[in-house]
């Protein structure tokens, strides 16, 4: 069972996230603010955190940055899951350290694999 941390400002998709990792068998959080995710990432520890890009505060990007440059939390995994699908963002997400790259809607099933693939990296 492994910690994941859910980054969303949309508690619906907050929600459906959470739904699908739990049937997984895994441990949840979640913040709706980025402002708040470096300090939940800081105590919570997670394994893996799924990260939005859109945030109406701090993208998701500039908090992976943040993540990946702390020396304490460098090595947690980042899944950038997003509406977003342009090459752009893919480039984006990965020059700031972010593991992996997943477009919404998703589907659960191929999800849940993407976390494990990505859990036993």
């Amino acid at each position: 069972m492994a910690k994941i941390l859910i980054v969303d400002d949309d508690l619906e998709t907050i929600k459906l996230l959470e739904a699908v990792v739990q049937m997984d068998g895994h441990e949840t959080a979640h913040v709706q603010e980025s402002r708040s995710a470096i300090q939940v990432v800081e105590s919570f520890m997670p394994d893996v955190v799924l990260l939005d890009i859109m945030m109406p505060d701090i993208n998701g990007i500039a908090v992976c940055k943040l993540i990946k440059s702390n020396p304490h939390t460098k090595n947690i995994k980042v899944m950038m899951v997003s509406a977003l699908s342009d090459d752009g963002s893919r480039k984006d997400s990965q020059n700031a350290g972010a593991d992996q790259f997943v477009t919404k809607p998703i589907l659960p099933r191929l999800f849940t694999q993407q976390v494990r693939d990505l859990l036993s990296a």
